[in-house]
């Protein structure tokens, strides 16, 4: 009985693997590490921007990615778009080399710190590039607006205009930037001279 018992517990041991295995996709392993090896299918409910062949007018294009998370979509940003997504002519002005090192929130301030790779890229290219940051970024609950730091140190970057500014980032300082993303400013009612004889009248 004592035998049965011993070789009964041995067939239910874990055994080591005798060498390496794939590990599925929706392992929890390969989600947490969350690799990015290109720009991924345009689907879910996350959104980035991209640049548009005729980049001379409106250079930014939104499409799909499967994130929201703040981190894990930036970094779907760098990774540039997807095969599909260059044959139709887009391209991104993020150098691929870019790491996301960190994104915080400070209140509706994200904070977004860069490797400096971003530095590799001035004139039209860096303004663009910046200009696929903020709007990106703007996707992303909670965000009113952007600080892009260096390694940790906060640099002046150029907005729609191509004027350096030191201050955060938003959407409003690229107008015309990106198609039909960005929100109207707030428009006071006009009153007419009539509505106003009338309400002087009552």
């Amino acid at each position: 009985m004592a035998i049965a018992l011993v070789l009964g517990g041995d067939g239910c041991a874990i055994q080591p693997d005798s060498g390496p295995r794939d590990v599925p996709d929706d392992h929890p392993a390969r989600i947490a590490v969350d690799p990015v090896a290109d720009g991924g299918e345009a689907e879910g409910e996350g959104r980035i921007y991209l640049v548009a062949a005729d980049a001379d007018a409106q250079p930014l294009r939104t499409v799909l990615r499967d994130s929201t998370l703040p981190e894990q979509l930036l970094r779907r940003l760098v990774a540039g778009p997807n095969p599909e997504e260059l044959d139709a002519g887009l391209t991104s002005e993020l150098p691929v080399t870019l790491e996301v090192l960190s994104v915080r929130f400070d209140g509706g301030v994200l904070n977004i710190d860069l490797s400096d790779d971003i530095n590799e890229l001035t004139g039209d290219r860096l303004r663009r590039a910046i200009a696929q940051i903020v709007f990106t970024a703007s996707e992303i609950p909670g965000t009113e607006s952007v600080v892009i730091r260096v390694d940790g140190e906060t640099e002046s970057w150029p907005n729609g205009d191509g004027a350096a500014q030191t201050t955060p980032l938003t959407v409003y300082d690229f107008t015309g930037y990106a198609e039909s993303s960005q929100p109207a400013y707030p428009v006071t009612p006009a009153i007419s001279p009539t509505t106003t004889a009338t309400t002087l009248a009552g």
